[in-house]
């Protein structure tokens, strides 16, 4: 008896704690936060789910790289020809791009009120060595913010918004700035997943490589590879 209470114990505890656990991960706030000061700044990313956050800088300054030994440029000779002869799981050549774009824009509908722009700050002052080129530049992408900014204010959560699309004429060069924070959370995905599953699993079965292809792939890697040799 006390063994089977012990056991039940264990059970409602570990139950209770996946169900905390699944709720704070439907519930918890998931942000991505992109940011790049002007003129010339970096351009940093900050992905963070609930208190777990993560920076990202791209662009930066790369690091030296240091000389490998003999044992790791065997290793990484190893694995550079293992990747070679391992057929990928899927070909993106083989997308449909109609039916793709057309999945998006329905997408974009599914998420409308599932995504909170918490801030949108975007500044472009736009220059090219033709003054009329900037000028005809300028004026799309004015007229690409005034399409996109009206649907965005109807279908999603803005709290935070400036746009700023100029020109300078006497510039050096394009210059751009962004501090964007978009919030959502991961209870609206699933329901949205599955009413698009159709959609989304006949894309799938367009991409993905079947065992007699990926077979045949690795086959003849492998003797394109004996022929070099």
């Amino acid at each position: 008896m006390i063994v089977l209470r012990i056991l039940g114990i264990v059970l409602c505890v570990v139950l209770l704690l996946g169900v905390s656990l699944t709720v704070f991960t439907l519930f918890a706030p998931a942000r991505i936060e992109i940011k790049r000061d002007m003129p010339d700044g970096q351009l940093k990313m900050r992905l963070g789910f609930g208190p777990i956050k993560k920076v990202f800088r791209l662009g930066g300054k790369k690091k030296k790289p240091r000389k490998p030994t003999k044992k790791q440029e065997k290793k990484e000779k190893r694995e550079e020809q293992k990747e070679k002869t391992t057929a990928p799981r899927f070909d993106l050549k083989r997308l449909p791009i109609d039916r793709a774009l057309e999945l998006v824009v329905e997408l974009i509908y599914d998420l409308a009120g599932a995504i909170v722009w918490e801030r949108l700050h975007v500044t472009v002052i736009l220059h090219t060595a033709d003054a009329a080129r900037t000028g005809r530049l300028l004026g799309a992408c004015s007229a690409v913010v005034g399409n996109i900014y009206p649907y965005l204010e109807r279908t999603h959560v803005l709290k935070d918004t400036k746009i700023v699309i100029d020109a300078d004429f006497d510039a050096q060069k394009t210059i751009w700035g962004l501090d964007i924070s978009v919030m959502t959370q991961l209870r609206w995905y699933p329901g949205i997943l599955w009413k698009r599953r159709k959609e989304l699993w006949a894309l799938w079965k367009a991409v993905r490589l079947t065992k007699e292809e990926r077979k045949a792939w690795s086959q003849n890697q492998t003797a394109s590879q004996q022929h070099v040799s």
